[in-house]
């Protein structure tokens, strides 16, 4: 009597995965940017921005092209019946 034992995971597969190492790096930015000085304070506050805003629109990017590809295929009609031909 064997069972399927798979353990789930805790991260999603695809791009949130991809992302992880960039998220981390916001949040040390963010570490950084709650403890700096009045003058770094805007220099941080900005590198979070281009850092979040830049893995935004590549996320936003690989997003568009997936689902340009998922419409490009054909659809899959090999294991529907819809009738009785002839």
């Amino acid at each position: 009597m064997s069972m399927d034992k798979t353990q789930p995971t805790l991260l999603p597969s695809g791009s949130l995965r991809h992302e992880l190492p960039w998220l981390a790096l916001a949040a040390a930015f963010l570490v950084v940017l709650l403890h700096a000085n009045a003058p770094e304070v805007w220099f941080w506050f900005a590198a979070l921005l281009v850092l979040l805003l830049w893995r935004t629109l590549a996320w936003r990017n690989r997003r568009w092209e997936r689902l340009e590809a998922e419409a490009q295929e054909p659809p899959n009609t090999s294991g529907s019946s819809t009738g009785n031909p002839g």
